[in-house]
């Protein structure tokens, strides 16, 4: 998916937060960068302006420089722009009637009770990833000379939220991201009513001069399906350019972090010796899709989701602290307190040689459809690492009961040293005729809510980082842990080396992933009739030359980059 970059001051400050990071599995957000609304490219209003009275989407006043960090003849620029709902709100929807087909999308204008909902031009509509070619960054020099001038989908939602007047909602309520994978079907963004979003302006310029001007400017088509005026659709700042070996110490360490970064627009880690742990928070901080997989940091990045546990339709308030809880009980629980689950189609398919074997890689996702979430807690039995695992059902933020649902197990194996719930769901390789000819290595999960899969069914769950109940994978010491599944969120894994199916004996030919969620029928749920996916996969090659082929799926090519 695309989720909004976070915002900050250089890569050599936000490698030494990953490092933190990942050290304590914890993440805040940083302060904001100051910028400057203005009515025109060069002109900058003043820092003290109040807000306007005007109804609608606005920029924010702020002041009148930004600054960007020097590291290596390279600088970092993030301009901090806010873009403002005043006096009402703006909620968009971008939704797909399957993988195959052009997303849609809509904007919502919200006064109190009142909705009046418009279908944005297709030519301006980037899939699920927002508006297309919405945003434009600009930098010129001291001479007005034009040092990069590139664009990039606008999206209405990010990872960092202020509020602009004191009306509205007394949260966000909307996702810090925009976007999806190859079968999410509905993805909702927006700025609530009386809230400022920043917008994703970072970028690296490769550069020695000084003296800068940054202007961001949101696209004329866009504009005006946002009810943007003519005359305020930019922002520009002064840029002030700081070394960054005066702000934090250029050592050894850092340098063996960073690589040499990636002109123009940029993801703040691409080329990066640190890549992979800077992707994992970013996308952890911004609660945009992730996976599970063997890389560094996946045992610390379940502890930063939550789970929806509000009343409130979408993005209710936490549950009730000090709340009474519930006798376990053997009863059948009500519908409307189970999840269903469903697993997707597998992707991303692949061949690697591993452990002297070649094996077949493939991403999975399980999610939950609702209407209530999934919660699973482990209470650890004596000094055994193992726990009692006991399914928890919850109607309106309030836990109603629970009963017992199988086992947890300490996963000692490197670069996982976490807590697993066991039969999750089970990975078959089969001929087309349901033959079973392999399974997956991986028998356990520690559940976390990675992707919005359908953020549309009843009862989803739109801001899971913002809700009270904690999803964690534990440590050694752990003596209880919950693990969680709000609805309309899957959770992948990347299946591979030991994960992936050994191809060892398995014959060219034409093959199905079976993926099932809850294999055993352990958990409760509303239904079991939609628990399993097949994907057809052709395998050809010659052992340590092995080869698949991976036909498109309902008219999607999943093996291309999305």
């Amino acid at each position: 998916m695309t989720a909004p970059r976070l915002s900050r001051p250089s890569p050599r400050l936000l490698t030494m937060g990953v490092a933190v990071v990942l050290a304590l599995g914890l993440l805040g957000e940083g302060g904001a960068t100051n910028a400057t609304a203005s009515a025109a490219p060069i002109a900058t209003a003043s820092a003290d302006a109040a807000p306007t009275a005007q109804r609608g989407l606005r920029f924010a006043p702020a002041a009148s420089t930004v600054e960007a960090y020097n590291y290596d003849g390279w600088v970092y620029f993030d301009s901090g722009v806010w873009l403002a709902a005043y006096g009402e709100g703006y909620e968009f929807w971008a939704k797909k009637a399957k993988p195959s087909a052009r997303a849609t999308l809509t904007k919502t204008v919200i006064r109190g009770d009142e909705r009046t909902t418009t279908k944005a031009p297709a030519a301006i509509v980037d899939g699920l990833d927002g508006f297309k070619k919405g945003l434009t960054v600009q930098v010129t020099d001291s001479t007005g000379k034009v040092l990069v001038k590139k664009s990039r989908s606008l999206c209405l939602s990010g990872t960092e939220r202020q509020r602009v007047e004191p009306t509205g909602n007394t949260e966000p309520i909307y996702p810090m991201f925009c976007g999806g994978d190859w079968f999410t079907k509905s993805a909702v963004s927006g700025i609530e009513q009386g809230w400022a979003t920043k917008l994703d302006t970072y970028f690296e310029l490769k550069t020695t001069r000084k003296n800068l001007r940054m202007t961001v400017t949101i696209s004329d088509p866009v504009a005006d399906f946002l009810g943007l005026p003519a005359g305020s659709r930019s922002v520009s700042q002064r840029v002030k350019v700081i070394d960054e070996c005066t702000v934090v110490d250029c050592g050894e360490v850092g340098d063996a972090l960073l690589g040499a970064p990636v002109e123009g627009f940029s993801t703040l880690a691409e080329g990066d010796a640190a890549s992979a742990h800077a992707d994992e928070v970013r996308a952890l901080a911004s609660g945009a899709h992730g996976s599970h997989g063997d890389g560094a940091g996946t045992s610390h990045r379940a502890n930063l989701f939550t789970l929806q546990g509000g009343s409130q339709e979408h993005g209710g308030d936490h549950p009730a602290l000090g709340q009474p809880g519930s006798k376990p009980s053997n009863k059948a629980p009500a519908e409307d307190t189970l999840p269903d689950l469903l697993s997707l189609p597998a992707w991303q398919i692949g061949i690697e040689r591993s452990s002297g074997a070649d094996r077949l890689t493939f991403n999975a996702n399980e999610w939950n459809a609702g209407p209530a979430p999934l919660v699973v807690e482990g209470y650890r039995k004596g000094s055994a690492e193992v726990m009692d695992a006991y399914q928890f059902f919850y109607r309106d933020g309030k836990e109603v009961g629970s009963t017992r649902t199988g086992k947890m197990k300490y996963h000692a194996a490197p670069e996982h040293d976490h807590w697993h719930f066991l039969d999750f769901a089970s990975y078959e390789l089969v001929k087309p005729d349901g033959t079973l000819v392999t399974t997956s290595g991986k028998q356990s999960w520690c559940l976390a809510p990675t992707n919005a899969v359908d953020l549309s069914v009843p009862g989803a769950t739109w801001r899971p980082e913002a809700t009270g109940l904690d999803s964690t994978c534990g440590d050694r010491s752990a003596l209880w842990l919950r693990e969680v599944l709000p609805v309309g969120w899957g959770d992948t894994y990347n299946q591979t080396q030991t994960q992936a199916f050994k191809l060892t004996g398995v014959k060219n030919g034409t093959y199905q992933i079976k993926i099932t969620v809850n294999p055993n029928g352990a958990l409760h749920e509303l239904t079991t009739d939609n628990n399993v996916s097949y994907r057809t996969v052709v395998l050809g090659g010659k052992p340590g030359k092995r080869t698949v082929t991976v036909p498109p799926y309902e008219g999607v090519d999943t093996e291309i980059v999305n």
